[in-house]
């Protein structure tokens, strides 16, 4: 082995600058598929959790106007919303959590001299799970909090920002229309928000919907209900189910979209979604095809030295060379030559990755720099595929030479 691979070595030394100009077609593809793989995978995943950050699985049914028609006279009332309604949709098998909302646009809160207009939120304790709002500090809304209306509060960390600056706010009081209420924690900063429901999550303070009823509505209406399917391909099921179920207690055709609306976050953004894969298969598809582009060129120039090289494939079979012995050191040759410029060209292209990754993160998209697995797999399984095409035939065509007529043209 130590001896063929001596031969191939310096076979390819000899030819090095034919070598050098027809690999550079797979080191450009394996540079590409490396770097454009990796980019737009990073990307990929990077927008889909801004987006998902609303919620992942996230149903918005807010109350519409039933009509009712008579002879002689046509009726419409409002959908009551209340909040039994969420009792009864979380015993159903297609909703997972639901919970009510309360939304209260441009409140005046208030914090020692700092006054900030602010969107206030009511929900109840699975809130928090339902529109993908994690705590930071403190803890956020407790059934007892919402059971006992109590006047407390969780700050988005721009609200926090906005009313406390660099102070602790856990404990203090906050002052919401002339209603004092007490900071039991702080969410999560989320960021840039790609998709949001009014204000962004960073920016809310929320509070038992129970609260908000009492001081700000003085009513039990519910403005919407908000709830998530087991999984996010269960939403549309999910709506069906629990449009049905308020149906039978509001009285309602269940498939009357002017009853009751929706909004399902999961159809809204699969389109994106799809988008974003369909973006990455093509670059993918382009770098395999860059690369493959390139394996042709090694081995039609493998071809040109298999035939410029059959006297000297006869007289090593007439001096007891085997045909297997010829095809191995043409095959050694091909897959050496191609698979060193596919390992050059990847190394290039996360040397690429590594000089980009700070503007990317100066864009605000986190990267580490380097192929995620599946492209790694993908580099991987390509780069033996051109060592495979680039060296078969041309190592099969020097094997079936014949010893007498390479010997005869020679």
């Amino acid at each position: 082995m130590r001896d063929l691979l001596g031969e191939v070595l310096l076979s390819i030394w000899a030819h090095k600058l034919r070598f050098l100009l027809t690999s550079l077609g797979v080191a450009w593809g394996a540079l590409m598929l490396t770097f454009l793989s990796a980019q737009i995978g990073t990307m990929n995943q990077h927008f889909r959790h801004e987006l998902e950050e609303i919620g992942p699985k996230l149903v918005i049914m807010g109350r519409g106007m039933i009509s009712h028609e008579r002879v002689g006279e046509r009726m419409a009332r409002q959908l009551d919303l209340e909040p039994e309604h969420v009792e009864r949709l979380e015993a159903l098998t297609l909703v997972e959590h639901a919970s009510p909302s309360v939304e209260l646009r441009n409140q005046v809160v208030r914090h020692g001299r700092r006054i900030k207009l602010l969107e206030v939120v009511g929900w109840d304790a699975d809130g928090g799970v339902i529109r993908n709002v994690g705590v930071a500090e403190g803890r956020f809304l407790s059934p007892g909090d919402v059971v006992g209306g109590r006047r407390v509060a969780v700050l988005g960390p721009e609200a926090k920002q906005r009313l406390f600056g660099r102070a602790p706010a856990l404990g203090e009081t906050i002052d919401v229309n002339g209603m004092r209420f007490r900071v039991i924690g702080i969410s999560q900063a989320k960021g840039t928000q790609l998709s949001n429901v009014g204000s962004p999550d960073d920016q809310l303070v929320i509070v038992p919907y129970t609260t908000a009823q009492r001081w700000f509505q003085q009513s039990d209406d519910v403005n919407e209900l908000v709830l998530v399917a087991p999984r996010r391909e269960q939403s549309a099921d999910a709506i069906a189910a629990a449009r049905g179920l308020v149906s039978l207690h509001e009285h309602f055709t269940p498939d009357t979209d002017t009853s009751m609306w929706s909004m399902n976050y999961w159809e809204t953004l699969q389109p994106l979604f799809g988008m974003f894969t369909a973006m990455q298969l093509f670059f993918l598809v382009a770098g395999l095809v860059t690369l493959f582009v390139g394996a042709v060129g090694v081995m039609n120039m493998m071809l040109v030295v298999v035939g410029e090289r059959t006297w000297e494939v006869g007289l090593r079979k007439a001096l007891g060379a085997r045909s297997r012995d010829v095809f191995a050191h043409f095959l050694l040759e091909a897959v050496l030559v191609a698979g060193s410029a596919g390992v050059l060209g990847a190394a290039g292209g996360v040397a690429l990755l590594q000089l980009t990754k700070g503007a990317l993160r100066a864009g605000g998209i986190p990267v580490t720099g380097w192929p995620d697995p599946l492209t790694t797999v993908a580099i991987t399984a390509s780069l033996v595929g051109v060592a495979v095409v680039a060296g078969v035939m041309p190592a099969l065509r020097a094997a079936r030479i014949s010893p007498a007529e390479a010997l005869r043209a020679y």
